[in-house]
């Protein structure tokens, strides 16, 4: 995993090549977000950042976040009946989502990940005048740690476990 300092630096050189500026604002948000791994709500940011930056609205802070998100900067995650998340892993990658706590866990699949996008444009998505850009996939079940707390009988088991 890449450390702050160089996702930051990354972040500042795309933004000068698009012309935008590297805000404080949009620096200090988006530090807070790559120094953490368990995909934030915007709320959660605000407060991680508003002493940092003094005078930093709570709107200013969601204004920041959209920006990063149409730069490309930074993903958001969603799933029905939940806040938004945000993820500073932009490339293709997708997430376990506990029904419980709520928590969202990065999940790598290699050769899913690996499926160029023009391969998922099936003549269904065409039929349905659908023209898919990315794709990522949240699967839905129990965290380790609400597993151990109280296991759902209606959870799909490996082959082999009982």
């Amino acid at each position: 995993m890449r450390r702050v300092p160089e996702l930051l630096a990354e972040a500042e050189s795309r933004c000068r090549a698009m012309l935008v500026p590297f805000t404080i604002q949009r620096r200090a948000v988006f530090a807070a977000l790559a120094a953490r791994a368990d995909h934030p709500t915007a709320e959660e940011l605000f407060r991680d950042v508003q002493d940092r930056v003094p005078g930093l609205s709570k709107a200013t802070a969601y204004r920041t976040l959209d920006k990063l998100v149409e730069l490309g900067l930074v993903r958001r995650v969603s799933h029905p009946g939940a806040a938004a998340r945000f993820d500073a892993k932009t490339h293709r990658h997708h997430h376990l989502v506990c029904e419980r706590c709520g928590s969202i866990t990065d999940l790598e699949l290699g050769a899913l990940d690996a499926v160029p996008v023009n391969d998922l444009s099936a003549a269904q998505l065409s039929e349905a005048g659908f023209a898919l850009r990315d794709f990522s996939i949240l699967l839905h079940g129990l965290c380790r740690a609400c597993a151990r707390r109280e296991p759902a009988t209606d959870c799909i088991q490996p082959e082999g476990t009982v």
